[in-house]
Order: C-alpha cells, then sequence, then structure tokens
C-alpha cells in the first residue's frame, strides 16, 4: 500500500483504538441501564461516536488501498451510520465478502437482515447525524428542534420490546448482544476484508471483539 505515511498510519490505529474503547464503555454503561433506563443519554453518545468512528476507519483503509495516489473519501464526516454502514456493505458485496467464509456469510446476513439492528443504527444516527446530543443545550437557546430527546430514542425501543413481553434486564441483554455482533461483524473485515495490509495489521487493536463467541455474549468487559 504506497502513499500512506506513518503519520497517517498511526492516526489510523488511533482511531480504531478510540473507537473499539468507546463501544466498550458504552456498552459498560449501557448495561447499568436497567436501574435507570430513562437515562440512555451517555451509552448513546459513547456507542454512536464509537460505531460513528469504527465505520469510518474502515471507509479510509478501503479508500487508501483502491487509491493510494489520490484517495477519494466521498462524504466522509457525514454522522449518518446509517449512510456509512451502506457504503460499507455496498463495497464488501464488491468483494463477494459473504463467500469468504461461514463467518463473513454470517455477518452479511446479520448487518443486511437484523431488523434490531437498522432499529438500533438509525437510532444510533439520529443522535449523531441530527444533533441529538445537543439537544439540551438546543432546547434552552431556544433553537428548533427536529429530533428527539436522545434517551426518549432509546426509551421507545425499550417500551417496544416491553410491549413483546420481554423483561427489562432481557431487553439490555439483547440489546448488548446485538451491538457486539455488529461490532464483530464490522471488526472481522480487518482479517477477512480487502482493506491491505495495515488493515490486517490493525486486526490486534480490534481483538477483543474478534474473540467474542456466540456463547459468550452477551460478554461486557469492565
Amino acid at each position: 500500500m504506497n502513499g500512506i505515511d506513518e503519520d497517517i498510519k498511526i492516526a489510523l490505529c488511533e482511531e480504531a483504538k478510540t473507537a473499539t474503547f468507546l463501544i466498550q464503555e458504552g456498552l459498560i454503561s449501557l448495561k447499568r441501564l436497567y436501574v435507570d433506563v430513562d437515562y440512555a443519554h451517555l451509552p448513546i453518545l459513547l456507542l454512536s461516536n464509537g460505531f460513528e468512528r469504527l465505520v469510518k476507519t474502515i471507509i479510509c483503509l478501503i479508500c487508501w488501498e483502491k487509491g493510494p495516489i489520490d484517495p477519494d473519501f466521498g462524504n466522509i464526516r457525514t454522522h449518518n451510520i446509517e449512510e456509512l454502514l451502506e457504503r460499507v456493505l455496498k463495497t464488501a458485496k464488491g468483494w463477494k465478502y459473504e463467500e469468504k467464509g461461514a463467518e463473513t456469510k454470517t455477518d452479511m446476513v446479520f448487518m443486511d437482515d437484523c431488523k434490531d439492528l437498522q432499529k438500533l443504527v438509525k437510532l444510533l444516527t439520529d443522535f449523531g447525524d441530527k444533533s441529538g446530543r445537543y439537544y439540551n443545550i438546543d432546547l434552552i437557546i431556544g433553537e428548533k428542534k427536529e429530533y428527539d430527546d436522545p434517551s426518549k430514542l432509546f426509551t421507545a425501543y425499550f417500551d417496544e420490546k416491553k410491549d413483546e413481553g420481554v423483561s427489562g434486564s432481557d431487553i439490555i441483554c439483547h440489546v448488548t448482544t446485538i451491538l457486539q455482533r455488529f461490532a464483530r461483524a464490522l471488526c472481522r473485515m480487518f482479517i477477512y476484508g480487502e482493506l491491505g495490509q495495515i488493515g490486517d495489521d490493525m486486526k490486534n487493536i480490534v481483538e477483543d471483539f474478534l474473540c467474542l463467541n456466540d456463547e459468550d455474549l452477551p460478554y461486557v468487559k469492565s
């Protein structure tokens, strides 16, 4: 992978480290929500930031691998995780990623078809892309709001699951499992995806998620 200097390599590694740390901390914070589900702002803040950074790191690696002289990053500065993920999945289909093994096929089906994942990704996108993270400040200064209180976004999802007969603690376990599977699926791209030598070298950074087995979920490292 010619054209990437050492500073860029370090920056990519730092972004991956930050992303995985934020996701881990978000999962720890999420685990505490069964005590007070109304205060979901912190886990949503951490998880939204973490997943956005992780998907963007993958996109940057894809771009450098495709065009090391003048990579086309496109609208990389968006906070819309749905759009960023769609871009990654489109590229993965171009790799025929689902044909690389049983794990990659499972991951692609999960990221394409899991309705609960899609709802959670939309929730995280609405928080980051529509400035839900500034809900209280905007309310204080009188700015017009076109979004809901971010805590209410999760509460609505939580209430929907309760209406289906799922208990509070089981909902937290369910959400944690979905998000861990999502993180693992993205991190597996550092092994099986076409992210170049740097992507392959970075797999040790995301190993916490790579080491998760289905039978161990949800496992939250605290």
